[in-house]
């Protein structure tokens, strides 16, 4: 094994067993452990980045059988960085470093203080493991750990209800798309005897699956499945909003940057394998999921859960991205996002922790400090985390000179060139596109207006609201300026397609004959309309949030009330009633059959069935000891001996230690014999 690849599980590992084991010697100062550890990861991913660059081939590579049941199954284990799993490493690295810091200030009054860093250190090592996999069933192993870790962060604060609640949730509902993802790879396995990335695309272009692509688009999007529950995709999306109720780092290190980005990931790994039909169908999840998510985020008020939305929003972009076959574009709007998301989750976290203490300080304990309904004004009060939260907001919304223009650009543009190649339903792809984009504009400016424009909502609290200390806005700061679009555009791109396309899919096409040309050619004539309808809509949306939430020109409540005449404004705040659907149609039948097949288990079968079985056991045994003790005891064993008993009283005399009695009674005996012996 490589002994410097080894390190990306060895160091966040270290930092969990040192802070669970002996952090609390150290107190408040045991952060400097999990800093210095996740440091040096991220100047080791740094290292292996600037490595990578200019290199088709992987810098590590190394595959070993870790072990095998019976000569058959294999569990292939090792190392794989290449270009995209070095880009990866610094994503997560650089995130978790930056969360590590920002919560030494956030979490300073937490009483768990310790055992929150160890639980960091826990889902950086889940995280790293799922990047480094170079096979399927070493990535299901720490994708499984992830969700652990998840678990254990978000409901961190588990004496909450919410939180209790939010944690069993997004474990609960990743398992149904992990059920999915390894029944997949299990069909996988079994038709082509490997679960290497590189074994099963060598496999699938040799003909593994020749006459029987349908099992191969069934397997692909069954393995899919484990994607839409970790990237929250519609309908498996319900849990990441939830999420919020962990501390709000968390939130930031699990919706922006590593565990929703794992789902996408793993499907470029996958990407060479995926047929025509699967990617169409994830092509329309992304779609549906994009649009779904952005109309939900309208009529928010936690600040928290508009950007929650956001995420689910955006992660469709990328599964969009993967199902139009603009895999490097998924990939590019997964470092761009993951950049400016974690700088709007640590901002609100910002606003949140200045928010919370103004509420200390006048004692209200009712307001709630999420509610953007509670805030205004706070641009004067709180300048950098300002700054930085409109520079994200810029980059989320495609704005020329950001990030999210970028990489927004190239996936709206590969939208553009699926419809060109497929036609008819498949105009409800780039629809979806660049409607999401406009309505994402429109939200994310309504959540600056609503929070640091305007006059304040509650002036106690305003008076009393400060900036937060240089532990949290020193991550915002490097994180707003990694939010600007000249930080992805040098000479060393990596995301260039020159190059990128041919090393992903291997010898110029992947193993159902998407045609990388084709590919390269669509996108560049999509590029240029893509480029300006992308404009317009981000413009659009920006110029509707100014007018209903910055000048107030019209009315947005009385729109609200006008929609709702037609139940949308409800449809939307409701989040679709997607949770009371599934309340409806799976959560409270299955309880209803829970409780009758409870009451057939208690009432019938156990009461009735065996318990019948005790009860009539229980008379059997009375009437047996009846039987033993009244009749074999008192009249046969205990007769017995009392007629031994008898016996041996009458005989007793005879014992009498006399001589002479013994002779004559043996002398009468010996004539008695005679006697009877003449007779006879």
């Amino acid at each position: 094994m490589n002994s410097y690849a080894i390190l990306f599980l060895a160091l966040p590992m270290l930092s969990f067993i040192l802070q669970i084991s002996f952090g609390k010697r150290y107190g408040r100062k045991s952060h400097f452990i999990s800093l210095t550890l996740i440091g040096l990861m991220l100047m080791q991913a740094l290292y292996f980045f600037f490595e990578s660059v200019g290199n088709k081939e992987p810098l590590v590579d190394e595959v070993v059988n870790w072990f095998s049941t019976l000569g058959s199954f294999a569990f292939e284990v090792g190392f794989k960085i290449d270009k995209i799993s070095s880009i990866m490493l610094i994503i997560v690295s650089l995130i978790s470093f930056l969360v590590h810091l920002y919560s030494t200030e956030y979490m300073k009054d937490d009483p768990r203080y310790t055992r929150y860093f160890a639980y960091l250190g826990l889902f950086t090592f889940s995280m790293n493991g799922i990047v480094l996999a170079p096979s399927l069933i070493m990535m299901y192993v720490f994708w499984e750990l992830v969700g652990l870790s998840s678990y254990l962060l978000i409901g961190f604060w588990f004496e909450k209800d919410t939180a209790s609640e939010a944690c069993k949730k997004a474990f609960l509902v990743n398992r149904v798309g992990d059920i999915g993802m390894f029944i997949g790879i299990m069909i996988i396995y079994f038709q082509v005897h490997t679960l290497t990335f590189e074994g099963i695309s060598s496999a699938v272009e040799s003909g593994a699956f020749a006459g029987n692509e349908n099992l191969l688009s069934l397997a692909g999007v069954l393995v899919f499945l484990g994607a839409v529950g970790k990237s929250a995709q519609f309908p498996l999306h319900i849990w990441l909003p939830d999420a919020m109720e962990g501390p709000t780092p968390v939130s930031a290190l699990i919706h922006a940057a590593t565990m929703v980005a794992a789902g996408v990931y793993m499907c470029l790994r996958i990407f060479p394998f995926l047929t025509i039909d699967a990617l169409e169908v994830i092509a329309y999840v992304g779609a549906a999921t994009a649009i779904f998510a952005a109309i939900i985020a309208i009529t928010q008020n936690d600040i928290k859960r508009v950007l929650a939305y956001s995420t689910v929003s955006q992660l469709g972009y990328m599964i969009l991205a993967i199902g139009v076959g603009a895999f490097n574009a998924a990939f590019f709007h997964l470092a761009t996002h993951a950049m400016f998301k974690a700088c709007l989750f640590l901002c609100s976290g910002s606003v949140i922790h200045g928010m919370h203490h103004a509420l200390h300080h006048i004692d209200d304990h009712h307001t709630d400090p999420q509610d953007m309904r509670n805030m205004g004004g706070l641009k004067s009060k709180m300048p950098i985390t300002y700054i930085a939260m409109l520079i994200s907001t810029l980059a989320i919304s495609g704005v020329p000179l950001f990030s999210g223009f970028l990489s927004k650009d190239a996936i709206l543009a590969g939208a553009l060139s699926f419809y060109h190649h497929h036609h008819g339903w498949s105009v409800l792809i780039p629809v979806a596109g660049f409607g999401s984009a406009m309505i994402t504009a429109f939200y994310m400016f309504r959540l600056i207006f609503l929070t640091f424009h305007g006059k304040p909502k509650v002036q106690k609290i305003f008076d009393n609201v400060h900036e937060s200390g240089f532990a949290m806005t020193i991550p915002l700061i490097i994180l707003s300026l990694l939010s600007f679009a000249f930080v992805f555009t040098f000479n060393i791109n990596p995301f260039d397609a020159h190059g990128w396309f041919e090393y992903m899919v291997g010898h110029g096409s992947n193993a159902t004959g998407i045609s990388i040309k084709e590919l390269k050619e669509g996108f560049h004539h999509a590029h240029g309309i893509a480029m300006t309808l992308s404009i317009i809509c981000a413009s659009i949306g920006i110029l509707l949030s100014i007018v209903f939430y910055l000048y107030k020109l019209i009315d947005a409540q009385k729109v609200a009330n006008t929609l709702n005449r037609f139940g949308l404004y409800n449809l939307s705040y409701n989040k679709f009633y997607v949770d009371e659907i599934y309340s409806i149609f799976m959560y409270k039948p299955f309880m209803w059959w829970s409780n009758i097949f409870s009451k057939i288990d208690w009432n019938l079968y156990d009461q009735r069935f065996i318990d019948g079985f005790g009860w009539a056991t229980l008379k059997i045994s009375d009437k047996a000891t009846y039987v033993d003790y009244s009749w074999l005891d008192q009249k046969i064993v205990d007769g017995a001996a009392k007629i031994t008993n008898y016996f041996g009283r009458g005989l007793k005399p005879m014992q009498s230690g006399i001589i002479q009695n013994y002779i004559l009674a043996g002398m009468v005996a010996i004539i008695l014999i005679i006697f009877l012996a003449q007779q006879l």
